[in-house]
């Protein structure tokens, strides 16, 4: 019940917690009292609501997530000084235009009509894409095309290989549960933060795009890490032979063969 009760700042605090960061009440407790007893926060005069801008190269929805944060520390300023420092700090000249056409009268009001534009874009976004993706009849005269110039066999088996990773009894998220202290920091996610699936969360790169398991940097990793012979006892294929040795000596009495094997 505690974050029905939160309001203002307190719940654009709340709506910016990263996804699946809280576990408990424990979590949400801790998590909220980090932020609000803080003593290095300091209060900001409400003038200086025009001096957050939008960079360069800053998407649109990167600003909004900002402004909302620094407007926090802004206090005693009122809803048209937020909203008209918004509104001429925001470069979208799309977005300008519509919040021209009908003024907001609430800093709520114009935060909906921003995120209802920018998942326009996103629609819009994924409607190109779809229309730029060539139809199975033209995947299938490249196929063909290359197949003839005998580079579709080695292109197919190329991908294949660098596809194929090692059957192992766990997933990547819960090998990464093991012993996150183990891997080395995924490179930085190049796709804009628009353009990717809010609905995915990766818990390797802590961002939003794709799952933990669909993950291909934290796959190679693990790949790697298997060579150098950790993790080795999560290979599917010795642990089902391990198996068929014990119940083959169980059927003939016999104690089974001992297998030996690096384990990490």
């Amino acid at each position: 019940m505690f974050n029905s009760t939160l309001t203002r700042n307190a719940r654009a605090w709340f709506d910016e917690l990263p996804k699946e960061s809280i576990d408990s009440y424990d979590d949400l407790k801790k998590a909220f009292l980090k932020n609000y007893l803080q003593q290095k926060k300091c209060i900001k005069d409400p003038v200086e609501i025009h001096n957050i801008k939008q960079r360069d190269g800053e998407s649109t929805e990167e600003f909004v997530r900002r402004y909302k944060l620094e407007c926090r520390d802004v206090k005693g300023a009122p809803e048209c000084m937020k909203i008209f420092g918004f509104m001429h700090e925001i470069t979208n000249p799309e977005l300008i235009k519509r919040l021209h056409d009908k003024i907001p009268k609430s800093v709520d009001e114009m935060m909906r009509v921003t995120i209802t534009f920018l998942r326009g874009e996103v629609a819009a976004s994924n409607r190109e894409q779809k229309k730029s993706f060539p139809s199975w009849k033209q995947q299938e005269a490249g196929r063909r095309q290359n197949f003839k110039k005998g580079s579709f066999r080695n292109q197919q088996r190329s991908e294949q290989k660098q596809d194929r990773f090692t059957l192992l009894t766990k997933t990547p998220k819960e090998i990464l549960a093991l012993d996150k202290g183990k891997f080395k920091p995924p490179p930085p996610m190049t796709t804009p933060i628009e353009k990717r699936n809010a609905g995915k969360f990766c818990e390797f790169h802590a961002e939003v795009r794709h799952t933990t398991d669909e993950c291909m940097h934290l796959k190679r990793q693990i790949e790697e890490m298997l060579k150098e012979g950790k993790f080795s006892h999560l290979i599917k294929e010795l642990k089902q032979n391990n198996t068929k040795d014990q119940e083959k000596a169980e059927k003939r009495g016999k104690p089974p063969k001992k297998t030996s094997h690096w384990q990490s």
